[in-house]
This record gives C-alpha cells, structure tokens and sequence, in this order.
C-alpha cells in the first residue's frame, strides 16, 4: 500500500509509538547508525547487504526497532540524484506478507507499496491478489528520486524529495518457515539497479542454530540483571495505546501496520506488589492461515486482517524479545490469552491449555551477555536491560469492511477507541501465578 497514495495526512496519528516511549526518552534514534555496516558475508556495494532476523544474526546488532520476531527485513541505504531511479525485481514471495519500503535518516516511512497493489509482470500472477492462484509470479517496482505526485505512476516508489533514502524489504511470515525468504527463487531476493547499472546481490543469510545467537537464550533465564538509571513512567494495570502509522511514527514501522503498545516493569514484581507476570486477553481477529494453505487474499474478503501478533520487545535497545503469531496462538472460545513472564513462573502447560494462553518470556540476560541498542552501544545486565518490557500487538491490512480494527477506529477520540474495539480491545494487568492458575486471565479482573 503507498503511504501516500492512500491519503494517509500527518493528521492521522492519534498515539504514535514516539508518545509511547515517553518509556525511551533518551533514546535517539538519528542517523543510519547499524545499517551502514554491511553484514560479515556482504560488501557494501551489494543489494541487501543488511539482513534482520533474529534467528541470523549472531550479535544481535540488527535486533533493534521492534521488529517482528516472524519476519525478516532487508536493507540497504541508496543515495542518488533527484531524477534518478532503481529498479527492483522481484518473485512475489511463499508468505504472509510482503513489502517494499523508503525510509529518511530519522527512520521514519517515505513511499511503500505492498504485495496487493504490486502490478506483476506480463502474463505473471500476484499470489497475494484477490482470486489469484498460488503461482510466485514476479514484479517490478521502480524507485524514483523525486517528489512525490498526487497520483503516483503504477508500481513506483518515491524518494519523497530525498537524495538518500533507506531502502527496506520485508517477508512475514513464511509458508515455509524455515525458508526467510519465502521460498522465492526467481529471484531469491529483489535485484536492485540503479540508473542501469545491476547491483550484486548479497546472499540471504541462514536460519542459525538458537545456541550461535544471543536471542535464542534469553528466554531460558530469570532476571538477574540491575534496575536501569534511564527509568520510564510506568502505570499498573499498563496503559494501552494505539498508533497509527503515518510518516512521523519512527523506529521503521511498516506502512500497512497499525500497533498497540503497552509499557511493563519488573517494578510490579517486587514488593510490595509481588506479580509474577502480566497477562493479556483479546477477542483474535480472524485471519488466512497461510501456514495451513489458505490463500493471503482471503484478508480481503472473509477474514479481518492480513496478519496479526503479539510481542515481547525490550525498549532500553528496541530489540525484539520474542512474538506470538496468530497461527502459533491458541485461542478459547475466540478469545486468546497471552501471559508474560519468567521461565520459573510460567504456567504448566495444562494449565496454558485450560485457559487457550500462550507464554512468552520476558527476557534475561547472562552475566556474559552482550546486546545492542539502536545507536548499536553495547548494553548488558549492569545496564538494566529486561528490567522493563514494551508489549507491542500488530495489525497487518485490515479488512476495509471491519469496523473493529485499530485502522478503522484511528481516527476517533482516545476516550472513544475502547469502546469501539470491543472485545478486541485488549485487557491486559498484572497476576499473581497462583491466581493465574484459577482464574486464568480473570486473574486481571475481567
């Protein structure tokens, strides 16, 4: 979807997730900072010579900006001269979701299109077209530098005036889940060329064993860590917000996303409150299971949204903890429940059975642990990181038709935004494991 093309104004933002760090005031995020160093295998005069994904990257450097811990970002920065352009061809991708990106130097969305409004090439299919079939046809996108016109050409991208601009692509949620990039071979990333000149791609980086990534423990451990110096306001029960994505939402975010957050401490964990977890509860909006066969497009048509998910993410460096997936949910009764803690205190797995919740760890370090905040400065267990966390639910291209989505109710009042979710609206406090066990997610006064 073109930010642009679609009317979206500054306007539009009721609650960004800038005003939900007033939980990262000190965090400046300027500048290309990581993702001007290309990754070990890469050069920096390749194609997506920045990969991000959790399960790829050894040292965590590019685990910043909240990202989706079922997706993966690739990334470059271009410069070039107003009237220049890139081309970019791609296979549309075996996954959930798909989309090409422009980004400024403050991080913040330029020009996009995604997968749906992507013209194929002649006699090709766009799998993720209503009534499409599943063939991976392929595309071309062109990148203009240059203002952007009212009514964008088909298939066209702007700098929006800029001369260097970050260059983002991304897959979510793969059918195969085990292939990062869709199980696209023709090519298997976008080609990139610039005023006709082909970049080399770099090639994508593997899936890597949990034990050669710094995320794959971090949800093994308790909290041993300090409390921060760099505190944050933070409320019990945690306040909600809604952002609404438009060119001043930072931290990268996607322009077919819309977010809820939700800011937590360890504080509430302590005396003399003693919590053992926070807990969440939503009515689940209805989705294609693209993991099961179903096709992306049914999002148009028959289901609510393109994709949704819940993650953990830690807000002193913006990395992502870990995320629940729609179809790695396990609702009740249409309702999901997802309870965050520590390994020591999360629920039997009848238990998460009984109540249809799902566990996700807050997050700790070892004593040896080394992590990166988004200037890319090293952060460990004497810095704080993990005592807060920062609770981030996506959705991904609602259905236009329902009027429950955050997309449909941005535009209203804060005071007004509960009531017109519903029950999608989520409920969400802090509980004592105990009660968890006999209440389930009444344990937060539902």
């Amino acid at each position: 979807m073109n930010l642009l093309r679609n009317g979206m104004r500054l306007g539009a933002l009721l609650f960004s997730i800038a005003t939900t760090t007033v939980c990262t005031p000190a965090l400046a995020q300027s500048g290309w900072g990581v993702w001007l160093t290309p990754d070990a295998s890469c050069t920096g005069d390749q194609a997506w010579y920045g990969q991000q994904n959790i399960q790829s990257e050894p040292t965590g450097m590019r685990n910043i900006a909240y990202p989706e811990g079922n997706a993966t970002y690739w990334a470059r920065v271009i410069d070039g001269p107003i009237g220049s352009t890139v081309t970019i061809k791609g296979q549309f991708p075996a996954a959930r979701y798909m989309g090409i990106q422009v980004y400024d130097i403050e991080h913040n969305v330029r020009s996009a299109i995604g997968d749906q409004d992507i013209n194929p090439d002649s006699g090709s299919n766009n799998p993720f077209r209503a009534g499409a079939t599943a063939e991976l046809g392929t595309y071309t996108v062109k990148l203009v530098f240059g203002a952007t016109p009212a009514t964008p050409a088909p298939n066209t991208i702007y700098s929006d005036g800029l001369t260097e601009i970050g260059l983002l692509y991304r897959v979510y949620y793969p059918n195969n889940v085990k292939s990062l990039i869709g199980s696209t071979t023709s090519p298997a990333l976008p080609t990139i060329k610039q005023d006709g000149v082909k970049m080399a791609t770099c090639k994508p980086r593997p899936i890597l064993p949990k034990s050669e990534t710094v995320n794959g423990h971090i949800d093994q451990y308790d909290f041993t860590g300090t409390i921060p110096t760099d505190t944050r306001p933070v409320t019990n029960p945690p306040s909600l917000l809604l952002s609404i994505t438009n060119p001043l939402t930072p931290f990268y975010p996607s322009a077919d996303n819309n977010y809820m957050s939700a800011l937590i401490s360890r504080q509430f964990m302590t005396a003399p409150y003693d919590y053992n977890m926070v807990v969440m509860r939503m009515k689940t909006p209805t989705y294609p299971n693209t993991q099961l066969g179903e096709a992306p497009w049914l999002a148009t048509t028959e289901r609510q949204v393109r994709f949704w998910s819940v993650c953990e993410n830690e807000p002193l460096t913006t990395g992502v903890t870990r995320c629940l997936a729609d179809g790695q949910s396990t609702p009740l009764d249409g309702y999901v429940t997802v309870v965050f803690s520590d390994p020591s205190n999360k629920p039997s797995s009848s238990q998460l059975q009984t109540w249809g919740a799902s566990w996700l760890p807050l997050g700790a370090l070892t004593a040896s642990d080394v992590v990166y905040d988004i200037n890319g400065n090293p952060k460990t267990n004497a810095d704080g990181i993990y005592w807060y966390g920062f609770i981030l639910y996506r959705q991904t291209l609602a259905n236009p038709n329902w009027t429950q989505s955050m997309a449909a109710v941005g535009q209203l009042p804060r005071t007004q935004v509960k009531a017109a979710m519903g029950d999608y609206y989520p409920k969400i406090g802090y509980c004592r494991k105990s009660d968890f066990k006999k209440l389930g997610a009444g344990c937060i006064g539902l």
